[in-house]
């Protein structure tokens, strides 16, 4: 028998974790439809310098989607016709579409198995004369292994552009996300932790003056970037997007504790073998469990496992762009055997700021005793 709808465990819910925030919204509202300024106004700026703040960079630049997040920081540095890209190919396709519409090649290096990140040991293996970047994708509010990344970029003289669409409010070693490349990509589409109810984006700069050639492009005005010209286009953000994440921005950190309450809980009852390793704490890291995953080997089984108890699950990303039709515009530096292994083993569950405890333990105990009967999928740490 399927389960009631009223035992069924779902994914996301955008619209509780809106409810406390209902006359504050729907105050915002009245006065940007009083305002007459809907572009470029008052809640622009200060969710700009509030972002900036959060991510320890110097501005903040906001734009219309994580995509255009990333697409102009990568104009920025100078990516364009005949330049490579070193990035992870298991990620959100609009990480490689930003490299490509800029004629440029995305290569694939491999990724680490324990925390599902950018394999940083593999990457100097993909630079050639022709890099111009690297981007590292905090996946799923897992931040990267940062240091290792920078030092093999001022080896070569490469700009670095963090992906952190999934991951506003994680840090390494102490420092958020956002406040380590030259420029970082941010999305605030409505089912990431810091949502609007649209599409918004935001370029975290660790430079003011990049800001500054931002703000030009973004209004229509061309830049020359190494020599060369580059043309302006409309990628604002705009009033009312920006009211709605300032608003949540001023929640984030009770939302975020929810998540936490989930993630600990799932923690609690899910084998660590079979999931994301416990963060260590004594190194500074956070993780803001964009999403929970655990990995088996019988994954397809396992979601069929939980579907029919009710409780719904993603699985991401299978497969990876290397076997994507995109594949067409990449290139692979090295052996991808761990992101095809992780695109055909890893199951996201639920996690959001209104899943109910026990509806959290219920999943979380759905999945023990189905992996009780499985070997260990990864092993926790490097090297395990």
């Amino acid at each position: 028998m399927a389960p009631d709808s009223s035992d069924r465990i779902r994914r996301y819910d955008l619209v509780t974790p809106m409810r406390p925030c209902r006359d504050e919204l729907l105050n915002g509202f009245e006065r940007i439809l009083s305002s007459g300024q809907y572009i470029l106004g008052p809640e622009v700026h200060a969710l700009e310098r509030e972002m900036a703040a959060a991510c320890a960079a110097a501005d903040a630049v906001g734009v219309d989607s994580g995509s255009s997040a990333l697409l102009a920081a990568l104009e920025l540095t100078g990516v364009g016709p005949g330049t490579e890209v070193v990035t992870t190919p298991y990620t959100f396709v609009a990480t490689v579409e930003a490299v490509i519409r800029l004629g440029a090649t995305p290569v694939f290096v491999d990724i680490r198995p324990h925390d599902l990140n950018i394999d940083p040991s593999l990457i100097e293996t993909a630079i050639t004369s022709r890099t111009r970047a690297i981007i590292p994708v905090h996946i799923f509010g897992t931040p990267c292994d940062m240091d290792p990344i920078l030092a093999a970029a001022r080896r070569h003289g490469l700009d670095v552009v963090e992906d952190m669409a999934q991951s506003f409010g994680s840090f390494y070693r102490g420092k958020p996300c956002g406040s380590f490349g030259r420029l970082a990509s941010l999305s605030f589409y409505p089912t990431k932790n810091l949502p609007a109810m649209g599409d918004a984006g935001m370029v975290m700069c660790r430079d003011a003056a990049d800001a500054a050639e931002l703000r030009r492009l973004r209004g229509h005005e061309a830049i020359r970037v190494r020599g060369r010209l580059v043309s302006g286009w409309n990628f604002r953000i705009d009033e009312l997007q920006s009211m709605v994440i300032r608003v949540r921005l001023a929640r984030f950190a009770d939302e975020q504790r929810d998540r936490d309450r989930v993630a600990a809980i799932y923690n609690e009852l899910i084998p660590a073998d079979h999931r994301l390793p416990d963060p260590e704490t004594t190194a500074g890291a956070r993780v803001t469990h964009h999403q929970y995953w655990v990995r088996t080997s019988r994954r397809d089984e396992l979601q069929k496992h939980l579907a029919a108890h009710g409780v719904e699950t993603g699985i991401y990303y299978d497969p990876p762009i290397h076997r994507h039709p995109l594949a067409e515009y990449c290139r692979a530096a090295t052996s991808l055997a761990q992101a095809e292994r992780a695109g055909a083993q890893v199951l996201t569950l639920p996690i959001h700021p209104a899943l109910p405890e026990a509806s959290a333990r219920r999943a979380g105990a759905l999945v023990r005793d189905f992996l009780l009967t499985e070997p260990a999928a990864v092993p926790t740490r490097p090297g395990g």
